[in-house]
């Protein structure tokens, strides 16, 4: 899949992280969770933190495919919380997946269900 327009792209997750105040935003290809494109508040020093994220999304993916096949029914959407931060991953357009990072306490207790 060739992604046009990056720069408008980055531009347009800028301004969705800038607009929901949160830590960090990542768009994953469906089908490998490679990282097209990501936003981030403040810098991280692990080089291979996105190839982490991504494996460790692909493994989850897996097992849920596994368990998920005699229900007919695929892998769409993950959160993680625990009191330094939430994740939310969903479906974003048919060929992408969107992570979203938040630690904002202000914010994060709005999110509790």
């Amino acid at each position: 899949m060739l992604i046009p327009n990056v720069k408008e792209l980055e531009q347009s997750l800028k301004q969705f992280t800038n607009i929901i105040d949160a830590d960090e935003v990542l768009l994953f290809e469906r089908a490998t969770f490679l990282v097209i494109s990501y936003c981030q508040r403040q810098h991280h020093r692990d080089i291979h933190r996105f190839e982490k994220v991504s494996n460790i999304i692909k493994q989850f993916k897996l097992s849920c495919s596994k368990l998920a096949a005699q229900f007919k029914k695929q892998f769409q959407s993950m959160e993680v919380r625990n009191t330094n931060f939430a994740a939310f991953i969903d479906v974003f357009t048919s060929n992408t997946y969107v992570m979203v990072i938040m630690s904002d306490p202000a914010i994060r207790k709005y999110l509790e269900s």
